[in-house]
């Protein structure tokens, strides 16, 4: 959450704050006239903070070169999406800016999603927003095992039936694009890792 890096503006401790310094950045870039777009990530927690809502009409009425990215994990901290929010269709929250929503545990839409949104972005159109619907195994941090929400047949269930790297193996395998042997290395190059 405080980790910063070159052409990486970091995280934030206050819930949301990040997005309105997202689309500094993307002023930063469309001042410079630089082509650069800026990837502006939240989550469904912060989806109901009203500096979201500032953010995503200022940077409509400039046309900022923004992809304003909602991690839908369906449990902001430990409250259910449902529960704290009256809509949870979050790539409509911008009203006049456009937004698409991708299954978050779809490793390869999620690639074509961002594509298209950064394509969107550069094309000088203004802002997008792009809802990943996903899933945490684990509580939102130390102090929160996960399991006081939820059950945890409803995270094994999950785990099960839509792990992301354990459909992409599938989808690799099952288009020939790997073997079973390509992927036991990579087992074992883990394992030394």
């Amino acid at each position: 959450m405080h980790m910063y890096g070159h052409e990486f503006y970091g995280g934030n401790g206050i819930v949301g704050a990040q997005v309105p310094l997202g689309a500094g950045v993307a002023f930063a870039h469309k001042y410079r006239n630089n082509e650069k777009i800026c990837l502006t990530l939240y989550g469904d927690g912060a989806a109901n903070q009203g500096q979201l809502f500032e953010t995503f009409n200022m940077a409509k009425l400039w046309d900022l070169p923004c992809v304003f990215i909602c991690e839908n994990n369906q449990y902001g901290m430990g409250t259910a999406a449902n529960r704290a929010s009256a809509v949870t269709d979050f790539y409509t929250r911008g009203d006049f800016v456009p937004g698409i929503q991708v299954d978050g545990m779809d490793i390869l839409a999620v690639r074509e999603a961002t594509k298209f949104t950064a394509d969107h972005a550069r094309s000088g159109k203004g802002p997008i927003l792009m809802e990943c619907v996903t899933y945490r195994y684990y509580g939102h941090s130390m102090s929160d095992p996960g399991v006081s929400y939820r059950s945890r047949d409803e995270i094994q269930s999950v785990r099960k039936t839509q792990d992301p790297i354990a459909g992409l193996k599938e989808r690799l395998l099952g288009a020939d694009l790997v073997t079973a042997d390509d992927i036991k290395v990579g087992q074992l190059v883990k394992l030394y890792l």
